[in-house]
């Protein structure tokens, strides 16, 4: 079963990092995404690529079970409408954070290794930070974290 929460943030971040505290270890997943001033949809994805090309940006991190009793990275997604961004303005964004890029398509958004340990804090900071960023709407300052719990 899954538990889902959700949680409205600013610049007082504490309930959104223990959020994707909550998740480590193949728990669940969270989606980071920015509100908007208007009503505007989030980006979706099917099997093909984007379903429509406003919207929205979404970062996704989704954790995996240890296997093995081995501790396994993350993933972070960021789908968005600004096609490939090359590798210098994924270092841009990601100012140093140490995770590994595994896709930057051009319908499918960044694909990112998260490693195992990376503090929440810098995870929430990278999701903001990639989410503002490539966000192509007005936006009003918070963001809106999903959290996804499986029981």
């Amino acid at each position: 079963m899954i538990t889902p929460h959700s949680i409205t943030f600013s610049s007082d971040r504490t309930e959104a990092i223990a959020s994707i505290e909550a998740v480590e270890g193949g728990r669940g997943w969270c989606n980071v995404v920015p509100n908007a001033v208007d009503d505007v949809d989030e980006l979706k994805v099917n099997f093909l690529g984007l379903r429509k090309l406003e919207g929205v940006t979404v970062a996704t991190l989704v954790t995996r079970p240890a296997r093995h009793a081995v501790a396994q990275p993350s993933s972070l997604g960021v789908l968005h409408t600004r096609g490939r961004l090359g590798r210098a303005r994924i270092a841009e964004l990601l100012e140093g954070a140490p995770f590994r890029l595994t896709q930057d398509h051009n319908q499918r958004g960044l694909l990112l290794e998260v490693p195992v340990d990376t503090p929440a804090a810098l995870l929430l900071e990278v999701m903001c930070r990639c989410t503002t960023a490539l966000c192509d709407v007005a936006m009003t300052g918070t963001w809106r974290l999903d959290r996804y719990l499986r029981d």
